[in-house]
């Protein structure tokens, strides 16, 4: 009986090492994904900047930098 508590111990032992390995893993990919999240903020936050000052600047510079900003989107999916 002894033999078998041991077993199951033990396997309950490594069952939570293996979920604390799953669960460091899984947050590693969180933090990558939240830092590629954050360049994509900040690239669509520099544009947005961009078109407003070319819309105070004028129509032609405003039309020009939208059309630079759909070529970078369709470029950088």
């Amino acid at each position: 009986m002894e033999t078998f508590i041991a077993v199951c111990l033990a396997l309950i032992v490594v069952e939570l090492a293996v979920m604390i390995a799953v669960f460091c893993v899984a947050m590693i990919k969180v933090r990558d994904a939240a830092s590629a999240v954050e360049v994509a903020a900040y690239r669509v936050d520099q544009e947005v900047l961009t078109f407003g000052q070319s819309m105070r600047s004028g129509w032609g510079t405003a039309f020009k930098t939208l059309f630079s900003a759909g070529l970078q989107l369709f470029r950088g999916g």
